[in-house]
Order: C-alpha cells, then structure tokens, then sequence
C-alpha cells in the first residue's frame, strides 16, 4: 500500500482518557475521553534540529515526530497541576524515576529475550517479533552487548536530555507524536513516518499505542505493506505494555516503602 510521507505541520489527531473533576462532582472521574489534534513541529529526525531532507518543502519527519497542543477541555485537573511547587517538585522528582525506568525496561527486555532464545530461534519471525519488541539481538554475547550499549547510547544525545527535563504541560496542554515508521525507508537513521490510521499516539493516562492518526498530504508516497502496518502496532503495543508494567512495579515498591495506601 502507498501512503503519503509525514512532514513538518502535519496533524495529529488522537482519543486520549485523563482522569479529571467536572463540577459539581466532588470526586475524580476516571478515564474520560479527551480529543487532541495538534501539529507535527519537534524532534523530527534523530539529526534535528538539522534539517536535510525535504519532503513538498517541508522537512521530512521519522517515527518519534512530535509535538505540543491541547486537549478540548472538559473539566478541571486533578492536582498537582498547574504551574504551583507541588507540580514541579512531582516533575524533578520524574526526573530520576525515568532514568530508574530506563534502567529497569532494559533489564526486563533483557530477561524477555534471554528466556524467548531458549525457546525461539533468533532467526525465526518469532524471533524477530521478539527482537524489535525489547531492543535486544539474543544471537550471540557480542550482538548482545551491542544491543545493551546501543540503549544507553541515546543518553549521551543532548536531544534526549533536553526531551526527559522539560516538564509535563498541565492540563489542558498535551503532547501527539509519529509512532510508527516505514520500515524500509530512513531518514537520518529514523524510519520515515507516513499519514495513515493507527499510525501516531498522543498522551493518555492509559497507555494505548497507538491511539492516534496522523493528517497530511504530499505527493511523496511511502509503500507500506499492511503486515508491515500489523507488526509496528504489535511492537509498539507489546513496548508500551513492558514499559507500563515496570512503571506500575516501580510505583507499588514506593507506595510501600514510604507507607502510603
């Protein structure tokens, strides 16, 4: 299938679920539906803010692609929001937490793909399945530690500095990105993102990946198989999944050890 490239001011249109207080309710409502759709500006390729490559005069954007917009408001946020200390002590204290995530997501992928090489074969499609999903080549120890030094590399990257210490816009602010990419077309070393649906997510208190479309035209045109489309969602789905479950693990371990409920 043709689908047209993805560029610089193209939309992102998604469904994401928060948790807010409508008035007169004098509890939360948990996961209610917020529309998104914002544009398509930052972090466009892994060399940005080089722009190298154009696309209708436009520069061309990869998986990764993002942007800052807003939710139709709906309610009012639950605290902490907004711009007061507890709001930026809760950020700083995000800061640290990642870098701890980081280090555990890896850890678990790694015991994901050591356990799945005993039973799947690294060459199969299982394998490669399992392979794009945590990041890691079970081939043998050398493609192994590749894979391990290859996921710290990104923190040695001022843009991924830059990406984990700006803060979390309050709500009604939000965040759209390209999650999914070509998987035979690169741009700077980015799988080159294209318009179609399913293809993008936007922030949401549940992690759905991805949840979103992106909207666009251009006639430059990306062949994409609809295999190729299944598996990216699989992969991203399957990462989110990984990832929300150290995150829960991390969250209950700090729940118990500080005494709160």
């Amino acid at each position: 299938m043709l689908w047209p490239a993805a560029k610089m001011g193209d939309t992102v249109i998604g469904l994401d679920l928060h948790t807010i207080i409508i008035p007169p309710a004098p509890a939360p409502i948990p996961m209610v539906p917020h529309p998104y759709f914002g544009s398509i500006y930052l972090w466009l390729t892994p060399a940005f803010p080089k722009i190298n490559t154009l696309i209708n005069s436009m520069p061309a954007a990869t998986s990764g692609a993002m942007g800052y917009s807003a939710h139709i408001p709906q309610g009012l946020p639950v605290p902490p929001a907004a711009m007061n200390m507890g709001y930026w002590r809760r950020h700083l204290l995000n800061v640290p937490k990642q870098l701890m995530l980081v280090a555990l997501t890896l850890l678990a992928n790694m015991a994901i793909a050591g356990i799945s090489s005993l039973f799947v074969k690294p060459d199969s499609a299982a394998g490669k399945f399992l392979k794009d999903v945590t990041g890691v080549d079970t081939t043998n120890s050398q493609t192994t530690w590749g894979s391990i030094k290859g996921s710290f590399a990104a923190y040695t990257k001022w843009m991924t500095w830059v990406k984990l210490l700006l803060p979390p816009l309050p709500y009604p602010g939000a965040q759209g990105s390209v999650a999914i990419g070509s998987p035979n077309v690169t741009v700077n070393g980015g799988p080159l993102a294209f318009v179609a649906p399913l293809m993008s997510t936007s922030c949401s208190d549940l992690p759905i990946v991805p949840n979103a479309a992106a909207l666009g035209f251009s006639n430059v045109l990306v062949g994409v198989s609809v295999a190729a489309m299944v598996r990216g969602i699989a992969v991203n789905a399957a990462q989110g999944a990984v990832s929300a479950g150290v995150s829960a693990g991390v969250n209950r371990a700090g729940r118990r050890s500080c005494g709160c409920s």
